[in-house]
């Protein structure tokens, strides 16, 4: 292990999860790279634990690429929450060069700030803490001399024990009360699961207990099919962003206390079209032939589910069962609620398509027009999370 590394085991255990994968395909960095939409140099830093994505969805294409099944895929998720975590310690410091066969060149990824858990919120965060975010960090250390110094004066200003006891009380009722104004006395006298105390925190990607199943059973209940397996993975993920995005809450894939009463209190009950009506609708819209590859294109895109999602590594998100991207929906004139609608996600494909009549647009999916065959052999896999568009939003 190079100097200066000896703490970081989850991190060479991921890059090495990923060098194995590399190795038992046939396609060099550059070509993977490009399936994937990093840089050759960023994936190579992957592979040899110098880095690691800060999303999950980077993970995913890698994983697709290299046909890793759902158990692969399962062991990689594990591996990375375990490796993200010791990454955003500082367990691994910034390569002092590059190894042979390594393009020197910086890293296209953005500096890292810790954060709560690996989630992009893709709405504007408003002045006052969300209740759908999970709890800050802490203060920047550039700001460490300043806050000294306030501190300094809060204790001089604070004076007597009855002016701290009268600050404690006001953070408390602060911090517990809930969006519908109810306080911590409320709160504690609540018997719904995902408001007793092991649930209380925020519920994220990586979490794996009984809170996460309550929640998957919740989810499944508004009708967003879903494993109930008690693990907050890629798929819960997904199911929680759309249900964010139906219910018109911040949308961040963290189930706070706002997600948590709409869960038990809001009257959504999901319904959509069968796989049957998808595909007799894709082959309606579009003409001819066309009819048929657009059906592969949206099996690999999406799976056929409507309310499929997938996050991108720079913040954006793709919708639908044509995996539209945010510049997509925008530019057919929509919002991201209506990018599960079918009909539109369907005509918006179709827009696309008739530019140049292909499918130009989806070339991570071009392969299944060639091959079918292997379409369907991958579907029986098992893989649930195949396909999606590049990752870079379009300007």
């Amino acid at each position: 292990m190079p100097e200066g590394r000896e703490g970081a085991v989850a991190i060479e255990a991921f890059a090495g999860r990923l060098r194995e994968l590399k190795d038992g395909t046939s396609h060099s960095f550059e070509s993977l790279a490009r399936r994937i939409g990093v840089s050759r140099s960023t994936l190579h830093r992957y592979c040899q634990g110098k880095g690691v994505p800060g999303e999950f969805a980077t993970v995913e294409r890698f994983a697709r690429a290299c046909k890793a099944d759902r158990a692969v895929l399962t062991e990689l998720h594990r591996l990375w929450v375990l490796a993200d975590e010791e990454y955003r310690r500082g367990d691994v410091p910034a390569p002092a060069g590059a190894t042979a066969g390594e393009d020197v060149q910086p890293s296209p990824e953005p500096a890292r700030v810790p954060d709560p858990g690996p989630v992009a919120a893709i709405t504007p965060q408003p002045a006052a803490p969300p209740q759908d975010q999970a709890p800050d960090p802490g203060p920047d250390p550039a700001t460490d001399a300043a806050a000294g110094s306030r501190r300094s004066r809060r204790w001089l200003v604070a004076g007597t024990a009855a002016a701290l006891i009268a600050l404690a009380g006001a953070f408390v009722l602060w911090d517990r009360d809930g969006p519908s104004g109810e306080s911590s006395a409320g709160k504690q006298a609540d018997d719904r699961p995902l408001f007793s105390g092991v649930c209380d925190e925020p519920l994220a990607m990586g979490r794996h207990d009984g809170c996460v199943e309550e929640l998957q059973k919740l989810l499944v209940e508004r009708g967003l099919p879903l494993v109930v397996d008690a693990q907050y993975g890629p798929e819960t993920l997904r199911r929680v962003t759309a249900f964010q995005v139906l219910s018109d809450l911040p949308v961040n894939g963290v189930v706070g206390n706002e997600t948590k009463h709409a869960l038990y209190e809001s009257d959504l009950r999901v319904t959509t079209w069968s796989e049957k009506e998808i595909t007799d609708r894709i082959r309606e819209v579009f003409p001819g032939e066309a009819g048929d590859q657009a059906v592969l294109i949206s099996r690999c895109q999406s799976r056929l589910d409507p309310f499929y999602v997938l996050a991108n590594e720079n913040g954006t998100r793709n919708w639908g069962l044509f995996q539209l991207t945010d510049f997509r929906v925008r530019q057919a004139g929509g919002t991201t609620l209506d990018a599960f609608d079918p009909e539109f996600n369907i005509q918006a494909a179709y827009q696309l398509w008739s530019q140049n009549e292909d499918f130009r647009d989806w070339p991570f999916c071009l392969p299944a027009l060639d091959n079918p065959q292997n379409q369907d052999e991958e579907e029986q896999s098992g893989d649930e999370d195949a396909g999606e568009e590049p990752a870079e939003d379009q300007p």
